[in-house]
């Protein structure tokens, strides 16, 4: 059943669609700023028009200033019939000439040549207003001539409106054009996903065949981690098979064994007899108790291995803490220990559990097959600046160089007279391998055997 959650399709066209959106509003803005100053400049472009008509229409006679109002002026203004015009004339003593009277000025106006264009209220009216100077340079009337000649804002409005309205219907067709193209794409560009997705349906994890290669190179990392993931998984379950058929034939013999002692004892009147035969009895099932022991710890090592976060492992201090338990646990015997850590940085990214283990069994095994005045070494020393080593010494009888690969294998006995389970050794080698280290036997000087095992250091801090 597939876990609800959300659609990349959906989330890309939304995400598309709300990107698109604020890039229209803002379009939108600077629309309607050029469509209002585009009215604006085109109105009041008729205003200077007229006002400079008008102006050119001013003379001075008998030493009067006169005004024959040039109606062709006004008529540009009307182009929008539903607005006002309102001007007036100032002479050049500042007085009212003509026209309405006591339309506002510009702030802080001073007469001059070029014309100043304004917005202001007049009788209730919001008006666009240009104000425009000529020189009268007469001996009757020297001075400024102004006029203030205004509109009313209904048609730059209308003129506006209609710029700013067809943009945005310009904007609206091509911004649903957009969105319909990015969900053809979107929709395109996710396919090799659903068809991957229909191979995945009909494709065995346990097939030994890999999913075929895709020149899409987004899609490409994917397939090949499906692949990698199979294989592991493949790998997984063959070693599992593989370890099950082992342990199930170990265990099997050795219950075996245990059942035929037990008849064997049964049948037996000779308490001499019976007790021999307890006491097998007894040796077999510390046998299987051994062995069970140890197919837990194999499993729980190589479950760990494969779902294990790595932590920073300060190894001296775990050398210590497995030692102690160790000797602990042995200080009634004639074994001696001893441990020289000449590298006290020694730390490493891994599991802690299984590193433990795997010492744990190292130390066991050189107890369980060495002699009973067993002297055990163990030495935990750089090896280069990025890795250390440590080594196991004992005193015991050690293994023969053509043996050592035969003993790193599961359930295999070197000899009959040993009563181990045979997993001590691949334990250690699952964990070493697990941290990417390498594990070796050899012969000491005292003709025991060495464990060796070189583990990379943490780079971490």
């Amino acid at each position: 059943m597939t876990k609800a959650g959300y659609s990349l399709r959906q989330q890309l066209i939304v995400r598309t669609a709300l990107l698109m959106t604020l890039v229209f509003v803002i379009l939108s803005a600077g629309v309607w700023d050029y469509a209002r100053r585009a009215a604006d400049i085109s109105f009041d472009r008729l205003l200077n028009s007229a006002s400079l008509s008008i102006l050119e229409r001013v003379t001075v006679s008998n030493g009067q200033i006169d005004l024959d109002l040039p109606y062709a002026a006004l008529s540009m203004l009307e182009l929008a019939p539903s607005d006002k015009v309102f001007y007036e004339v100032i002479d050049h003593n500042r007085q009212h000439l003509t026209g309405h009277k006591n339309i506002p000025s510009p702030n802080d106006y001073r007469p001059h040549n070029e014309p100043e264009f304004y917005t202001a209220n007049y009788r209730g009216e919001a008006l666009s207003l240009v104000a425009q100077s000529k020189r009268l340079i007469a001996p009757e009337a020297h001075g400024w001539v102004t006029i203030k000649l205004g509109q009313t804002r209904l048609a730059r409005q209308e003129l506006a409106d209609e710029i700013f309205y067809s943009a945005i219907a310009t904007l609206l067709g091509i911004l649903l054009l957009t969105l319909i193209l990015v969900w053809l794409g979107v929709r395109r560009a996710l396919e090799p996903l659903s068809t991957l997705s229909q191979k995945l349906k009909s494709h065995s994890a346990t097939q030994h065949h890999n999913l075929e290669a895709t020149p899409i190179h987004e899609i490409a990392p994917l397939v090949d981690a499906i692949n990698s993931y199979q294989q592991q998984l493949i790998n997984n379950l063959d070693t599992m098979k593989v370890f099950i058929a082992d342990a199930s034939h170990q265990i099997r013999s050795s219950l075996g064994g245990l059942q035929g002692q037990l008849d064997i004892a049964l049948q037996t009147d000779d308490p001499h007899e019976m007790s021999a035969r307890l006491k097998k009895i007894k040796d077999q099932l510390q046998q299987l108790t051994r062995l069970a022991n140890q197919l837990l710890a194999h499993a729980l090592v190589t479950h760990r291995s494969d779902t294990q976060e790595p932590q920073i492992i300060d190894i001296n201090i775990l050398m210590q803490s497995v030692l102690t338990e160790v000797v602990r646990d042995h200080a009634h015997t004639d074994i001696e220990f001893s441990y020289h850590a000449d590298a006290a940085d020694c730390k490493l990214l891994g599991d802690n559990i299984s590193l433990r283990e795997a010492i744990k069994n190292l130390l066991d095994n050189a107890i369980k097959y060495g002699p009973p005045n067993n002297h055990i070494d163990i030495v935990l020393t750089h090896k280069t600046a990025a890795e250390f080593i440590i080594q196991i010494d004992d005193s015991g009888p050690g293994i023969p160089a053509y043996m050592r690969r035969q003993a790193l294998q599961r359930f295999t006995r070197l000899s009959q007279k040993t009563t181990g389970s045979g997993l001590g050794l691949a334990i250690v080698e699952t964990v070493v391998q697990a941290h990417n280290g390498i594990l070796t036997l050899s012969t000491n000087a005292r003709g025991g055997l060495t464990v060796t095992i070189q583990l990379p250091k943490s780079t971490a801090s």
